[in-house]
């Protein structure tokens, strides 16, 4: 269906300045690797905690 779409478009389109230029990708690829980044950390805390016997976090 999107190669029948293709085919009719009379040349290729053209996207505005204003579209995501690549900055916008990557500060929220960096917000992803963050967010991940804590959540392993609070997984590896919580699992020491339990290894030694302390009080869950959770």
């Amino acid at each position: 269906m999107l190669a029948l779409i293709t085919s009719r478009i009379p040349g290729p389109a053209v996207e505005t300045a204003d579209r995501d230029p690549g900055f916008l990708t990557l500060v929220f690829a960096v917000a992803r690797g963050l967010r991940n980044g804590a959540e392993t950390a609070f997984a590896r805390r919580c699992a020491l905690a339990r290894a030694v016997g302390g009080p869950n976090p959770l």
